[in-house]
């Protein structure tokens, strides 16, 4: 239930894109002092200086697989995109801290951040919420889906797919290493005829090995490399958690209804028919060129929060977010920086066939003109108040 859940979702979403007290001044080398470290502070949240730690551990050689890898790699279209501080008195130097601490309240997260950094919160009666492009087009809306209770188990085909299909994909990753994807192509004629009966088009898979960073400036380089992706990822919250680890998760290429689809499969379909040795798995090492989400670990001390990032373009008509029974929905309004957004909070309803759903917040981002939203996975740990600062943190 709860895949079933999760997966509901993800579908609803890819329709869519440390200050101080101030101490009494004597005022020449205690007022330069902290001016200093009021500047290295300010180059540290504008992302200057990375957070670094230390790799994470190697990932294993793969096992050995049951099927012959194949060497050639299929060429795919390219669908990249791409303070000085300075004062005539003391009097006027100690104005400045105090505008400098105003400023890193709102970035570091000490207790002048709620002041300077409040939400407005709106919870309509019909819980009806749009979000408006500055054209004043709708580009979100949410979508009371409360009519159907959740399957208790999926049938024995689905299930008899699911199996063969994770079977095949296990030996293709065996063969990537981190950060590889490949094409595969399965001749196996139980797994064929459950395809075609269950009414799946896809017929040609994909394979990704997600890999792993602990350098932020790695990840956020890596994420612009392979598809434009978030550009703005915080290396810090504002409440003091810092980036710990991340990994993103692939794209397909491309569906089932392109050019370029057919094209790969037919190729698939003639080495099959070549192929003498009773081979059962073909595959093709091919490039990443955009991302589906993203996965970002952020810890303070020994407390962590994980959070699932995707974003969608904006293709003209309005995102449909759903609001699933026992789930609420808010329309939040920064007041630091006039954007909006929507959060939904995960149901609260219990029992065997209650809803499995997550806390999410959606939002527009008008420069790259793309729908954003996050999740906490299933675990739903985190609280409405942590949320808020989240929102702060990441909507700029």
């Amino acid at each position: 239930m709860v895949g079933q859940r999760s997966c509901i979702e993800e579908k609803m979403i890819k329709k869519m894109d440390a200050l101080g007290n101030c101490d009494e001044l004597d005022v020449k080398a205690a007022v330069m002092n902290r001016v200093r470290a009021i500047h290295d502070q300010q180059k540290t949240m504008d992302g200057e200086m990375a957070n670094l730690r230390d790799e994470l551990e190697s990932f294993g050689e793969p096992g050995d697989s049951v099927m012959q890898m194949q060497k050639k790699t299929i060429p795919l279209p390219s669908k990249f995109r791409k303070r000085l501080l300075s004062g005539v008195s003391a009097a006027i130097l100690l104005g400045m801290i105090g505008f400098g601490a105003l400023q890193l309240s709102g970035l570091g997260g000490l207790t002048e951040h709620s002041s300077q950094s409040t939400i407005d919160i709106i919870k309509p009666s019909d819980g009806s919420i749009t979000l408006v492009n500055s054209g004043g087009r709708v580009v979100v809306q949410t979508v009371h889906t409360n009519n159907s209770k959740p399957v208790a188990t999926a049938s024995p085909a689905i299930e008899k797919y699911q199996t063969l299909l994770a079977t095949y994909n296990e030996q293709v990753l065996a063969r990537l290493n981190p950060g590889e994807m490949a094409a595969y192509y399965v001749i196996d004629t139980e797994f064929t005829n459950l395809v075609k009966g269950l009414g799946y088009g896809n017929q040609l898979q994909f394979a990704f090995n997600p890999p792993v960073y602990s350098k932020y400036q790695d990840f956020v380089n890596e994420l612009k490399v392979a598809g434009d992706f978030w550009p703005e990822l915080p290396s810090i919250l504002d409440d003091g958690y810092e980036f710990e680890r991340a990994t993103f998760k692939a794209a397909s290429p491309y569906g089932s209804i392109d050019t370029e689809y057919k094209e790969v499969l037919e190729q698939f379909q003639k080495k099959a028919k070549d192929d003498k040795t009773g081979q059962k798995l073909f595959m093709e090492k091919i490039a990443v060129n955009a991302i589906e989400s993203a996965e970002v670990s952020y810890h303070k001390g020994d407390q962590r929060i994980t959070l699932s990032l995707m974003q969608s373009a904006f293709r003209g008509y309005p995102t449909q977010v759903s609001i699933l029974e026992g789930q609420t929905a808010e329309k939040w309004s920064m007041t630091g920086n006039g954007k909006e957004a929507v959060f939904i909070a995960a149901s609260t309803e219990q029992g065997a066939q209650a809803w499995t759903s997550q806390n999410r917040l959606y939002w527009y981002d008008e420069a790259s003109q793309t729908i954003r939203s996050l999740n906490d996975g299933l675990n739903n740990i985190l609280t409405r108040e942590q949320w808020q600062v989240i929102a702060n943190s990441f909507i700029r």
